[in-house]
């Protein structure tokens, strides 16, 4: 019998929800820094920088609004060459995507990473095929919590209707991003955001652990 689900279609952020890779992202920030004559920052700094694209993380990084051309070049070298091998699938995400994947579900990325390095990354470790569309700002034409970046990557996976979708972040702004297109949101305290400040957020599903995210699709309990 085949199990009547909540949600038909999940959408999902990369970074710290599916994926860490916050070794990668610090290590081709740092590279930057140091081939302009700046000192290193702690991976922990780096991380809080994290979430809303490239543009604002080198922005943060290197405490300017423009960012040349050659400090993008450079994080952007490194991180090609080091981004698969650096990130790693976070606890229970593999089982959870096949899992959802058996029962229908239709999934996709989004996410404000650059969708080339989104797909390079989901490619390496074996995930891509699970999802309908891998979608970054540069696809959308727009970045989260705006709308039209969640609701390009929705209408990827075929289903239109946003009552029947969940956005699953790991960071308010991923709630703000769900709210905005008018789509119920699940958070997982897998990333850089505190348990605090997700909850502050007021998410429709707290994840206490990524495969608690079965039990919401299937029968749409509050978590």
């Amino acid at each position: 019998m085949t199990p009547t689900l909540r949600y038909r279609a999940v959408l999902f952020d990369l970074d710290g929800t599916l994926v860490d890779s916050y070794a990668a992202l610090a290590e081709a920030v740092n590279f930057a820094r140091r081939e302009h004559g700046l000192h290193e920052l702690s991976a922990a700094r780096i991380r809080d920088f994290v979430g809303d694209g490239l543009e604002r993380l080198l922005q943060r990084a290197f405490e300017i609004v423009d960012v040349p051309l050659s400090i993008r070049d450079a994080f952007e070298t490194r991180y090609d060459e080091i981004c698969c091998e650096e990130s790693k699938i976070l606890a229970d995400v593999e089982i959870t995507l096949e899992e959802l994947a058996q029962l229908g579900v239709a999934m996709a990325v989004c996410t404000n990473k650059p969708t080339n390095f989104s797909k390079k990354i989901l490619d390496f470790l074996g995930l891509s095929k699970h999802f309908r569309a891998i979608v970054g700002p540069d696809v959308a034409g727009a970045r989260k919590p705006e709308a039209q970046h969640v609701l390009r990557t929705l209408e990827a996976t075929g289903c239109d209707a946003t009552d029947s979708a969940l956005f699953v972040g790991d960071m308010p702004i991923d709630v703000h991003a769900a709210r905005n297109s008018g789509m119920a949101i699940a958070v997982v305290p897998t990333g850089s955001s505190s348990r605090e400040q997700l909850i502050a957020a007021k998410p429709d599903h707290f994840l206490e652990r990524f495969a608690d995210l079965l039990a919401v699709v299937r029968l749409g309990e509050a978590a």
